[in-house]
């Protein structure tokens, strides 16, 4: 084992978490130890831990050796991130790459970035459980200062929407991949895109940033290739004139109500006005005022079955309804484009496809099912 190649180890650490390293691999024997201690790529995820196995993994931690950092003031650990600052020499964390804060408070957020090194972050995720007008201006300034970092290419934040519109945007933001979680102004949108020139993927997690100002819809971002809009709930009208904002889509993800509902007046804007797009996924709830039947979703569904969405594109759609709930039906493109999807076990429902093969690809996307059953139970 003496002569076992030290960076085989390494490679295979890079494929191991923190805590199988740590407590599992150090005490095995004085080489793994030796090793451990020298590993240098160390990506410490504390989202989902025990108290005690923090405590000893605190203890552990070398600060010189992590590049990758996630703190969470969770129901585990509510005062994780405090309990960190006062374990772990922060001013020896020379080497941060990514950074993700879950649930800090401002304070506690402006005592971590006076302590830690800011030089060759890649990625940055911040999200503020608690405000603290106090604290602002110097939460800004050092926003701003993150920003400005020269290696800095994805940023996700859920923050509220007054501290993000008064973030100093550096001039030239290099950024390539946003996520913003709360309601953004139409305005505010504008000035990061316009910072923001090499971003090429933007996801909003709310509906469409509000008050959308014609005067500026002149205004072009060419550079965003990659669009996601979560919790959609504007008329078709007003999303078309967002997304002719972005004539270089190749990649678009809608979730949302209503907008996705006539599939030929999409074809026509697509072809017109998003001529690069490749790849398009929807999930719409569309509400009638009259209850649906099968004949009329195959109505529907129609509208997406010319060679335009079957041949050329190849995106097929799903129309469904429950029998119980006729007004209210399902469009969405296979597969099922959400990551979480709820189904009720015990309904009776009406399914229509574009295509009749659609395999096990329909849910593909799908990492969590909640699955709805109502039951009643009786007494013998």
């Amino acid at each position: 084992m003496e002569n076992f190649p030290v960076e085989i180890l390494y490679r295979i650490f890079d494929n191991i978490d923190s805590e199988t390293i740590l407590l599992s691999i150090r005490p095995v024997c004085r080489l793994f130890r030796a090793v451990v201690n020298t590993y240098n790529r160390y990506i410490y995820n504390f989202e989902s831990i025990s108290k005690s196995n923090f405590h000893l993994q605190c203890r552990l931690i070398r600060p010189e050796n992590v590049t990758s950092l996630i703190l969470s003031n969770n129901e585990q650990i509510p005062d994780q991130i405090s309990l960190f600052m006062s374990s772990v020499r922060l001013r020896q964390m020379t080497r941060l790459q990514s950074i993700t804060f879950i649930g800090i408070n401002e304070l506690q957020l402006n005592n971590m970035f006076k302590r830690i090194h800011l030089n060759f972050l890649t990625s940055f995720t911040l999200h503020i459980e608690k405000y603290d007008d106090r604290r602002k201006k110097t939460t800004l300034n050092f926003l701003s200062s993150i920003m400005a970092q020269s290696n800095l290419r994805k940023v996700e934040l859920n923050i509220r929407n007054d501290r993000i519109s008064e973030i100093p945007w550096p001039l030239y933001c290099r950024i390539e991949h946003l996520i913003i979680h709360e309601n953004i102004t139409f305005d505010n949108l504008c000035r990061i895109l316009s910072s923001a020139s090499q971003l090429h993927k933007l996801i909003l997690k709310q509906d469409l940033p509000t008050m959308i100002d014609h005067r500026k819809l002149t205004l072009t971002f060419p550079q965003i290739t990659s669009l996601t809009i979560e919790q959609l709930d504007v008329p078709t009208d007003r999303l078309e004139s967002f997304l002719m904002l972005t004539p270089s889509l190749i990649y678009l993800k809608l979730i949302g109500k209503e907008c996705v509902a006539d599939g030929k007046r999409w074809e026509q804007f697509i072809q017109i006005n998003l001529p690069h797009l490749d790849k398009f996924q929807f999930f719409m709830d569309v509400k009638k005022p009259i209850a649906q039947t099968r004949e009329d979703l195959q109505i529907i569904l129609d509208s997406f079955r010319s060679s335009f969405w079957t041949k050329y594109k190849k995106w097929f759609i799903a129309g469904v309804f429950n029998i119980n709930r006729p007004h209210n039906i399902q469009l969405y493109t296979i597969p099922i484009c959400k990551s979480t999807f709820k189904y009720e076990l015990d309904s009776e429902k009406v399914f229509v496809y574009t295509s009749l093969d659609i395999s096990p690809s329909l849910t593909e996307n799908i990492n969590e099912l909640n699955l709805s059953l109502k039951m009643q139970i009786h007494d013998n």
